[in-house]
């Protein structure tokens, strides 16, 4: 995990509050072990994504962590991208900002800023938002398409890990 440290501050510490339904509060508390929402399904492809692109943070921890996450190594693929692209960028008041809120587990979504924010303070985040918004579409997009891609995959996986005694040995 520690070759996509930023990427887990950024997307699971800043994105806290997805993980609170099933008791975690902190990355902290994540360490070593999965968190397993129900298996996504939908009916159309088209909502199947959108159930995918709001558990994003649950996938992103899960991939990240767990060495048999179907299909990792393709997903690691963006998620390096993305670290790379945290790490040129770690200047820019957006990105430093999330990171800043990530590493103490505390909410921050660019895409959604609160509106008790202050004013100046949403207004250079504003200004600054392009870099952190191209580098995180990409991510969501490349991430979401190969998740929906290989669903039937996911709902095993997600079986198996909510219930890891029923595994098949051999």
């Amino acid at each position: 995990m520690s070759d996509l440290q930023l990427t887990h501050i950024a997307l699971v510490g800043a994105r806290i509050q997805s993980f609170r339904p099933y008791g975690y509060n902190s990355r902290e508390e994540l360490t070593m072990c999965r968190v397993v929402p129900e298996a996504p399904t939908g009916e159309r492809q088209g909502s199947l994504r959108a159930v995918l692109e709001e558990q994003l943070p649950i996938w992103i921890h899960n991939i990240i962590t767990d060495p048999d996450f179907p299909q990792r190594n393709r997903l690691l693929m963006p998620l390096r991208r993305f670290e790379g692209e945290l790490r040129d960028k770690k200047e820019n008041e957006v990105v430093s900002s999330v990171l800043r809120h990530g590493f103490k587990s505390m909410q921050m979504d660019p895409l959604n800023l609160p509106r008790t924010m202050p004013m100046r303070q949403r207004c250079a985040m504003v200004v600054h938002l392009d870099v952190w918004r191209e580098a995180y579409l990409r991510l969501s997009s490349e991430v979401v398409e190969i998740l929906a891609a290989n669903s039937e995959a996911l709902g095993k996986w997600c079986e198996f890990a909510r219930h890891p005694e029923h595994a098949a040995v051999g």
